[in-house]
């Protein structure tokens, strides 16, 4: 095998000698130490209209947020004490109408078995007096029970947080004079 000069390891080690050889000889021109400038003692410049525009437009959007997030959690609270709410109200009212349902069943079978003992027409005519009085006995104070439940507990409105507010419009360039 012949060797060449031309090799890529020949190559690799002439490119490296010459980023060496190159960088060795720069000298940095010496830089006078930063002086600091005359400050002003006049104030800084006045805000623009646009810059107050500005800060109002991002104080109501920061107001504007944590109302609605108030309000979100205003509403869930309202949302879940509603739900305990409707739930004790409809437990309570169907325990009412069970023990309607059951003075009724109750009178039923005390008329059925009033008229089994005696098939007479007096004895039917008394029963069913007896059970009529019974149902309105019982229908008197279902209703009393409910009137004494209230009405049924009403689901929270949803909160109005209103619009978000616009920015501020950017005001425009004049144009160039030529």
């Amino acid at each position: 095998m012949k060797a060449t000069f031309l090799n890529s390891r020949n190559v690799a080690l002439l490119v490296a000698a010459g980023l060496l050889a190159g960088t060795g000889t720069a000298i940095a021109d010496e830089t006078p130490a930063p002086t600091s400038s005359p400050t002003s003692t006049a104030s800084p410049k006045p805000l623009t209209e646009y810059q107050k525009a500005k800060a109002a437009y991002s104080a109501a959007v920061a107001t504007y947020i944590a109302n609605r997030k108030s309000s979100k959690e205003q509403y869930k609270a309202a949302v879940e004490a509603f739900g305990v709410a409707r739930k004790s109200y409809n437990e309570t009212r169907g325990n009412i109408l069970k023990t309607y349902k059951a003075e009724l069943a109750a009178a039923k079978s005390a008329r059925d078995a009033a008229i089994a003992a005696d098939a007479s027409e007096a004895a039917k005519v008394a029963a069913n007096t007896a059970y009529r009085a019974a149902v309105a006995a019982a229908t008197s104070k279902r209703d009393a029970a409910v009137t004494a439940l209230g009405v049924a507990p009403a689901a929270p409105a949803t909160p109005l947080i209103g619009a978000r507010p616009t920015p501020p419009a950017k005001p425009t360039k004049a144009p160039k004079a030529s």
